[in-house]
């Protein structure tokens, strides 16, 4: 009975290392680099608000019990852990100072949006970092979420925020960069006079 109970706490422990990690997971221990821009500081607070929006969803689509993939831990509907992983794989990949894309245009509409978002992004991510952040993880909530049919009201949502977020970001892009401070004066009091 001890050689029983001995050998199925290996094979627990065995079976634990082979449970893959979302990025779900990680994303608790997750902190931006430090050389890692303003922009991408700010997608990851607001990629990582986004995925744990979702509260415990379980596994994603995809996450299976074994490295082969024959056996799916959870039998729930995983399109919206797959939805929260997706957000956390975007703030993994800000939190480590790498590119993030907007997710790709899918019909005429959204190909026009990403667009006009892509050009505030080039004119605005430097000076604007925390409004040109919001605009993307907006423009990737109403992709992303109108590809789930449970988040049509989100989307709708998502779509309402982007058209704020993309606009004021448009215009602040627009203005021209904020003037350098005047240089302060100096104190040349060591100095003797100039007589003319």
């Amino acid at each position: 009975m001890m050689r029983l109970r001995a050998g199925i706490a290996v094979l627990s422990v065995v079976l634990m290392g082979c449970v893959n990690n979302t990025a779900l997971d990680d994303l608790p221990e997750t902190r931006p680099d430090a050389a890692a821009s303003a922009f991408n500081k700010a997608l990851f607070k607001d990629y990582s608000i986004l995925a744990r929006s979702f509260g415990p969803v379980g596994a994603s689509a995809g996450v299976a019990f074994d490295q082969g993939g024959s056996m799916e831990l959870t039998e729930m509907d995983s399109s919206i852990g797959s939805l929260a992983n997706a957000y956390a794989e975007k703030a993994i990949i800000a939190a480590r100072g790498s590119l993030v894309e907007p997710e790709p245009a899918v019909d005429v509409p959204t190909h026009k949006m990403r667009d006009r978002l892509i050009r505030a992004l080039e004119r605005g991510r430097d000076n604007f970092a925390r409004d040109a952040a919001r605009a993307q993880v907006d423009y990737d909530c109403w992709l992303l979420n109108g590809s789930v049919p449970q988040m049509a009201r989100a989307t709708k949502k998502c779509l309402a925020s982007l058209e704020i977020s993309l606009k004021r970001l448009e215009t602040e892009a627009k203005a021209p960069p904020p003037a350098p401070p005047p240089p302060a004066p100096s104190d040349n009091t060591d100095k003797p006079a100039v007589q003319p």
